[in-house]
């Protein structure tokens, strides 16, 4: 290329020095100095065409970093148009400034525009201002933060997001931009609770399972023993619940126990603790209630029970229920507290069923709550 440019220079070149071969009885010195311009004109020729060479060079380098930056450019259009995740760009003051449509989609809009339109700053989907403060906190003293949060959307939407933001910083004065990725984990979210739920929870009945109620007790104990709060502690069998079974099928008495659930959580208060205990066992942890209001809710229970007539499909089934009660003592711990109510549960089946009984520290044995004597007087005990 630089040879293209500069031939005519290399001709006169050529020339020149052809005529200084052929030149006889010049005077020294004007042979000489023409000799010099020629050498310098020689070199400067060929700087000329060096420099015309780096500059194609540089333009083809140009050329194909142009053509990798178009290639770079469109990459990322095409990932930033067609991923799931929302993705934005903000300035540090949360004003919008991009976003993909991905993230309009994901708050029911049908478009970039439109969700600008109602959306001006990435502050505007945060639910709390807590959660908001905490992303601009960690964005201006980390420059990354990614956390999970819960979004609304000006349609009342509300939905779940891991969101990872980066502060991108500018040159010199300038403040730089935010860039972040949302990717909606509500169903993420929702299936992580129900697998909590799952795991402290009976499956046919809804209440707590076994082993998340002792934990619950436990906690209820332990506040009892550093406060002096008191507590109690009931235990329900369904009576004759065998021949339900044996005489009905199974599946009439699952039936029975998940309406027998429902009853035992509605006879108690929201602060109660009500569980399955296995079986046809359930079992309730009375926060802050002495024997006296225990008793009352251990008859208001077995009360609820005998006057309600339980429907299982196509059979209809009339139950009773026993209770045995205690209340809590300093010294005591949860094993305890089942060991007494087991034993009054016992003592109540013993004497004829459909009833409640309290265990009573001092002598060892049990006594018929008040109302389960009353009944005593005027109906008798169920054989």
């Amino acid at each position: 290329m630089g040879k293209e440019i500069f031939q005519k220079e290399v001709d006169a070149l050529e020339q020149a020095r052809s005529a200084l071969e052929q030149a006889h009885g010049l005077e020294k010195g004007v042979e000489q100095a023409f000799r010099t311009l020629v050498s310098r004109y020689a070199k400067l020729v060929r700087q000329s065409g060096r420099m015309v060479t780096m500059g194609d060079r540089m333009q083809n380098s140009l050329n194909q970093l142009n053509s990798e930056l178009a290639a770079s450019e469109s990459k990322y259009r095409g990932v930033f148009e067609n991923v799931t995740e929302g993705i934005y760009r903000c300035a540090p003051d949360g004003r919008l400034i991009e976003i993909n449509p991905s993230m309009a989609a994901m708050f029911g809009f049908d478009g970039i525009r439109s969700f600008l339109g109602d959306v001006m700053n990435i502050k505007e989907l945060f639910c709390t201002l807590d959660d908001y403060e905490r992303y601009e906190s960690l964005l201006m003293t980390d420059g990354v933060q990614r956390q999970e949060v819960q979004a609304c959307g000006p349609d009342g939407r509300t939905i779940w997001v891991e969101i990872s933001a980066s502060l991108i910083k500018g040159e010199a004065d300038e403040p730089g931009t935010i860039v972040g990725v949302l990717a909606d984990v509500t169903e993420r979210k929702k299936m992580l609770e129900d697998m909590c739920r799952l795991a402290r929870t009976d499956s046919l009945t809804g209440l707590w399972n076994r082993g998340y109620f002792m934990e619950l007790s436990l906690r209820e104990v332990t506040r009892s023993l550093r406060n002096g709060s008191d507590l109690s502690l009931l235990i329900l069998d369904v009576d004759y619940f065998k021949s339900v079974n044996d005489t009905y099928g199974h599946d009439v008495g699952d039936q029975a126990l998940i309406s027998i659930a429902n009853t035992v959580r509605d006879s108690v208060r929201e602060v109660d603790i009500v569980g399955r205990y296995g079986g046809e066992e359930f079992v309730v942890l009375l926060p802050d209630a002495a024997v006296g209001a225990a008793a009352a809710v251990a008859d208001r229970i077995t009360g609820n029970i005998r006057s309600r007539v339980f429907d299982c499909g196509n059979v209809k089934l009339s139950i009773t229920a026993s209770i045995g009660l205690t209340s809590f003592e300093q010294g005591d711990d949860l094993d305890s507290l089942l060991k007494y109510a087991d034993i009054a549960l016992y003592a109540a089946k013993k004497k004829g069923r459909d009833r409640s009984e309290i265990y009573r520290r001092e002598t060892g044995d049990c006594v018929t709550c008040p109302t389960s004597r009353k009944r005593e007087h005027t109906v008798g005990e169920r054989q």
